[in-house]
Parts: C-alpha cells; sequence; structure tokens
C-alpha cells in the first residue's frame, strides 16, 4: 500500500482505469488517497490553529500546505495571523510578501498626451523677428506594464513622441523607447528596480541616434520627502548625418515630493538631476533640436520644480520653474574659451482634471524660455503657449 500511495496521483487513476476496463467496473470519481490524506493533514493542522491562533509553527506548516495546494489566499491569512501576534516575525513577513506579490493583478496603463502650441522663436535663435515663430503639434504616448513573472514583479515601460512643425520642418523630431527590468523588494518601505533599455530618435526625417541604455531606480516609502533615485547609463550612436562621433552619459536624478505645502491639498514635486556627458570618435559635435553642441563633453546639474495648487474642485494651477546649468568642455564660437550655458524656463499651468468620465485633463500651459551663455551666438528666449489633452486609457 505504501509504494501504492507513493505512485503520482495521475499516474494511479490511469492504473484504475485500465484495470476498469477488463474488469468493467466504472471508477468515475474514485479517491485520490494521497491528496485525501494531504486533507487530513491540512485539517489536523487547522485544527490545532483553531487551538492558538497566533501559534507561528502550525501556521508556518499551514501556510505551505496551501501554497502546495494553489492556495494562496489561505496562505496569506496564515502569514497574518503570525504577524498580529508576533509583527517581527521574518519568516512570516517574507511570506507574506511573496503571496502578496502573487496575487497582485497584471495592470497595463496608457497615457496620451497630445496637443499644439505656439512658439516665438521655435528654432531658438539668438535674434528674434518675424521669421522665427511657428506652431508645434505633438504626440506623447506612454505605456506601463506591471505583471508578475514567477515569483518576481516586473516592469514595463515605454515612450513614443513626435512634433511637427508647419513652417520649420527642419526641427521635425521624434523618438521610441523602452525600457524594462523585475523589481525586487528589499525591505518594507524599500525597492531596487534595475533595468535595461533601447531607444531610437530622428531629427528632419533622418536618423539622429539610437541609444543602449542601462540604470536602477531605488524606491523609498519611509524617507519622505525622499520618493525615489534613479541612476542611469546610456550610450547614443548618433546618426552620420549629424556628427562623426557618439556620446555616452551618466544620469544621477532623485525626485521629492511634499504633500500638504503650504496649503492643505497642494503639492510640491522637486526633481534635481546631474549628468555627466562624453563622446567617443574625432570630429565636431552637430548640433541638437535646441541647438546645443550634440554629442558634447560637459556636466551639467539642473531641477525642475512644480507647485500644484488646488484653487477649485474642478481647476487646479501648477506654478514650475526649470533651470540647468551647462559646463561644457566644448570651445565657444570663436574658440577662446569653454562655453558656459545657463537656461532658465519659468511657466505656469492650468489644468481642469477628470473631463469626459475622468479620463481626460485639459492643460492649457504658457513657459518663457531664456538661455544665457559665454557663447554670444546662442543666447535666446523664447516663449511658448498652447493647450494639451491628456488622455488615460
Amino acid at each position: 500500500m505504501a509504494d501504492y500511495v507513493s505512485v503520482p496521483c495521475t499516474v494511479r487513476l490511469r492504473r484504475l482505469a485500465a484495470f476498469a476496463v477488463v474488469a468493467g467496473i466504472s471508477i468515475v470519481g474514485a479517491p485520490c488517497f494521497a491528496q485525501s490524506a494531504s486533507d487530513r493533514e491540512m485539517r489536523q493542522v487547522f485544527e490545532l490553529i483553531l487551538q492558538d491562533p497566533g501559534n507561528p509553527t502550525h501556521n508556518l506548516r499551514y501556510a505551505r500546505m496551501a501554497l502546495d495546494r494553489g492556495n494562496l489566499r489561505q496562505a496569506l491569512v496564515a502569514y497574518e495571523r503570525i504577524l498580529a501576534r508576533d509583527p517581527n516575525n521574518e519568516d512570516a513577513k517574507e511570506g507574506l510578501r511573496r503571496v502578496r506579490l502573487q496575487l497582485e493583478p497584471s495592470i497595463t496603463r496608457v497615457t496620451v498626451l497630445s496637443g499644439a502650441q505656439y512658439e516665438s522663436n521655435a528654432r531658438r535663435l539668438p535674434h528674434t523677428n518675424g521669421t522665427t515663430y511657428d506652431a508645434t503639434m505633438f504626440t506623447r504616448v506612454n505605456v506601463r506594464d506591471d505583471r508578475t513573472i514567477g515569483a518576481t514583479r516586473w516592469v514595463t515601460r515605454g515612450e513614443v513622441y513626435a512634433n511637427y512643425h508647419p513652417r520649420f520642418h527642419d526641427i521635425d523630431y521624434g523618438s521610441v523607447q523602452a525600457q524594462s527590468g523585475p523589481v525586487f523588494e528589499l525591505g518594507d518601505n524599500f525597492r531596487i528596480h534595475p533595468f535595461a533599455g533601447a531607444g531610437y530618435s530622428w531629427l528632419t526625417r533622418r536618423t539622429f541616434f539610437a541609444e543602449a541604455t542601462a540604470g536602477a531606480t531605488f524606491e523609498f516609502d519611509a524617507f519622505q520627502p525622499l520618493r525615489d533615485i534613479e541612476v542611469r547609463w546610456g550610450y547614443d550612436f548618433v546618426g552620420s548625418a549629424f556628427s562623426t562621433r557618439d556620446g555616452t552619459y551618466v544620469e544621477v536624478s532623485p525626485r521629492f515630493q511634499f504633500p500638504n505645502l503650504l496649503t492643505k491639498g497642494a503639492v510640491g514635486i522637486a526633481v534635481p538631476y546631474w549628468r555627466y556627458s562624453g563622446v567617443f570618435g574625432s570630429g565636431a559635435p552637430g548640433v541638437d533640436s535646441l541647438n546645443t553642441p550634440f554629442p558634447a563633453r560637459s556636466h551639467q546639474f539642473g531641477v525642475r520644480l512644480d507647485y500644484f495648487l488646488p484653487v477649485l474642485s474642478w481647476l487646479t494651477v501648477d506654478f514650475n520653474l526649470s533651470y540647468d546649468y551647462r559646463h561644457y568642455f566644448e570651445r565657444v564660437s570663436d574658440g577662446s574659451k569653454q562655453r558656459r550655458d545657463h537656461t532658465f524656463v519659468p511657466g505656469v499651468q492650468i489644468v481642469i482634471p477628470g473631463l469626459l468620465r475622468g479620463q481626460v485633463d485639459l492643460i492649457a500651459h504658457y513657459a518663457y524660455e531664456y538661455r544665457s551663455t559665454n557663447d554670444g551666438p546662442e543666447r535666446y528666449q523664447n516663449h511658448v503657449a498652447g493647450l494639451r489633452m491628456l488622455w488615460r486609457l
């Protein structure tokens, strides 16, 4: 009998079926003895738990049997019973984390930001006149997919962006990017998300650069107002139409969030960053769509500040400011000294959220761009105003 019970249940049922065919016996609903023995053992352990609900030994044993049978919610309750008595039980905390991870549903979120804006100096030229203005029509699609693969949560992000200028087609720009990687829980309030990705961008309908990237995002729950820190490395294979050399960079960017800043319901967000850019190859750099050297050797740091103030239940105002400083190792136009740029972009957005059954936000915005530099021909100013719609699909 012991040898019979040790045989897998499906194999035993096949043997019984073959015997039944010979003997003319029906075995529909025949019991699986090993499964019944497991049921009895599980009931016995549960009866012990009823006598001592928080007993860690009995509950851990019950959770393991529940997991073997695929009963995740029964295992979840067993771990919770242990933690109700002993909140620091590491076995129960780890088991609870694993079960919750497997119970999380797969979620795919898609947002589409689309709109048009007027720019007084769309090509960022040093002197504005009647020939520098243009409209910019653009669309940005972001996709985020969260799902559990095996015992690991996996996050994949993608973005597609393209703009179009009715007058100046030489600054029509677009890009496609994607990155993916696992999320590891390193504690109750700390996660790390390593990722790898690739991208492609075009300018004036020609390859601008292709990019390979890798990095990690460190997410925090207990170190408010710090929410996360992203560290990223990238290599840019620059199109031959723009430069004879390639670029590389390393970037570090923390994100801070301040709820109820100055008044109830208001939120402040600060995203500073530091970036080092290097080059491979020889020759002079080309220019990017903002009229800056690319690829170029430089140190760069800056910050984006946003203050979201709810004015009415249907109206929020975002006061924002971006500042960017670039210390180039490249020379200015006359070759006399290294280039230094300061770019200031104060702005404001008026947001009407929750239109069309809560799926659409309407956003009106204005920004003033000003770049000061020791490379005189590269100074510019630009006024930007437009209307956007953010769709959540």
